[in-house]
C-alpha cells in the first residue's frame, strides 16, 4: 500500500530528541546536511538523500547522485520511520509526496544491495581474501584492514577467527548468502579485506547500513 503525506505543522520541541545522537561530530572539512527529523547537520556520509520525482514519489537516493533537491534523513531505521510518521517528508518537500508503508525495509534492501555490489568491486580490486584458512593466514601475517564475519555463521569458526583478529575491526551485518553472492562463490562465512580505495568505499557503506540497523563494528 503507498501512503500518501501531506505537510503538517512543526512538531513540538523535543520530540527529535529522541533521536539517537552516537554518531560522531561533523568534521568542518566535511560536506553537511541537515537532517529533516532531528534538526541537526551530520556529515553527507551519515545520512541518507531522498528525492522526489516529477509525479511525486519519493525515492531513496544512497549514491547521492539523481537529480533535484534533495531530502536528507540520519541514516537510522528510527528517523526515517519518524518522518513518515510526521510528515516530515512531504514538509521538506513543500507538497504531496508519496511513498510505500515499507518504505524502511526498502531503503535497507538497497543498504545491503549497494553494500553488496561494492563488496564485489574490492575483491576485482584483488583487496579481498575468503575461506577460513585464507582469511586466518593473512590476518596472522597482518594483511588484512578489516574482516567481515557473516552474521548467521557459526559460533565456534568466528571465535577462532576473532581470536587471530586482536587489531582488526570486525563487521557483522551481511550473511553468509549475501556475501557469498557478491564475491562469487559457495560459500561467504569468513571474509578479509586489504586496505586500498575500493575497500575504503565498502567500509564506509557498510558503517552506514549498520548505522541504519543499529548495528555496530567490533575491535574497532
Amino acid at each position: 500500500m503507498t501512503k500518501t503525506a501531506t505537510p503538517k505543522p512543526d512538531f513540538e520541541n523535543g520530540e527529535a530528541s529522541a533521536i539517537s545522537e552516537a554518531s560522531l561530530k561533523a568534521d568542518k572539512a566535511e560536506t553537511v546536511r541537515r537532517c529533516i527529523v532531528s534538526g541537526k547537520t551530520f556529515p553527507k556520509r551519515e545520512l541518507i538523500r531522498f528525492c522526489v520525482s516529477p509525479d511525486r514519489e519519493l525515492v531513496p537516493d544512497l549514491a547521492n547522485k539523481l537529480p533535484g533537491r534533495g531530502i536528507w534523513v540520519r541514516a537510522d531505521a528510527d528517523a526515517v520511520q519518524t518522518a513518515m510518521t510526521k510528515g516530515l517528508f512531504a514538509k521538506a518537500a513543500g507538497s504531496k509526496v508519496t511513498y510505500p508503508d515499507d518504505l524502511v525495509e526498502r531503503v535497507r534492501a538497497l543498504f545491503r544491495r549497494r553494500c553488496a555490489d561494492l563488496l564485489g568491486v574490492a575483491k576485482k580490486a584483488g583487496l579481498v581474501v575468503s575461506g577460513f584458512e585464507k582469511v586466518a593466514d593473512a590476518l596472522r601475517k597482518g594483511k588484512l584492514a578489516w574482516l567481515l564475519e557473516a552474521e548467521d555463521g557459526a559460533d565456534d569458526g568466528r571465535e577462532k577467527i576473532l581470536r587471530l583478529a586482536k587489531d582488526v575491526s570486525v563487521l557483522y551485518f551481511l550473511s553468509s548468502g549475501e556475501t557469498a553472492h557478491a564475491l562469487g562463490r559457495e560459500h561467504g562465512i569468513h571474509t578479509g579485506l586489504k586496505p586500498g580505495g575500493a575497500t575504503d568505499a565498502f567500509i564506509a557503506e557498510a558503517k552506514r547500513c549498520m548505522a541504519f540497523e543499529k548495528k555496530r563494528t567490533f575491535n574497532d
